[in-house]
């Protein structure tokens, strides 16, 4: 049984398998280090005809321990960092086919959508933008999604959960970042950066369908959107 949300990325596994390598070494250390402070406890603790034992940590014996931890510390995060190091790539930088270009922005308190207008290029005077709370980001499946992802006033996180995708959006700077859908549906959008009063009311959703429905969509949109004579 899988106790994660569901994944629908094409990058969204790995994402997961980082998660439990890191969440496997994390609680290995939980329990020794929980071991390790209360076994000294009943082994050393005061017993009848036993004095009490202290002792500083101070011996070569003592230090000892100390080094071995701090190895096993350094490797577990060696191997993090060398198992993490191919997702990091391929999440961070952008794919050779980039399928379709929109720009995301965080203000208080929604996503606000810029589709790119008639010309097919985003950042010119046909755009379309989508602001309105609870809105849809329409994507087509099985397709490379870039985003510009900015914010207007203060610092948001752009989360969608069923991708494993989480970026920070910073007033003044754009990131450029991407995903794949490969499963139809609608999904939350969030913000996972507390941003004010109310924060907790800032989703917004990615509807993820076919070429066919989404080119529909894109198409009553710049219909919408013609300047009326």
């Amino acid at each position: 049984m899988n106790i994660l949300p569901k994944n629908v990325s094409t990058y969204g596994q790995e994402i997961d398998s980082l998660f439990w390598l890191i969440t496997t070494f994390a609680l290995i250390a939980f329990v020794i280090s929980l071991f390790v402070l209360i076994y000294p406890l009943f082994k050393y603790r005061q017993r009848a005809g036993v004095k009490a034992e202290y002792f500083t940590g101070e011996k070569k014996t003592h230090f000892k321990w100390v080094a071995i931890a701090l190895i096993a510390l350094a490797l577990s995060d060696f191997i993090i960092m060398y198992a993490e190091h191919d997702a990091w790539v391929t999440i961070e930088g952008l794919p050779a086919q980039q399928d379709f270009h929109v720009g995301v922005t965080g203000r208080q308190w929604n996503w606000i959508f810029t589709y790119p207008g008639p010309d097919g290029k985003l950042g010119t005077a046909d755009d379309v933008v989508v602001d309105e709370q609870n809105s849809e980001l329409h994507v087509p499946v099985n397709k490379n999604i870039i985003f510009d992802l900015r914010a207007r006033d203060v610092v948001h996180s752009f989360f969608i959960v069923n991708t494993r995708l989480k970026q920070d959006a910073l007033p003044g700077r754009v990131v450029t970042r991407w995903f794949n859908i490969t499963v139809e549906g609608k999904y939350d959008i969030s913000c996972s950066q507390i941003c004010g009063v109310l924060h907790a009311k800032m989703r917004n959703y990615v509807v993820a369908e076919s070429q066919e429905k989404f080119d529909a969509y894109i198409k009553a949109l710049y219909d919408n959107n013609k300047p009326k004579i």
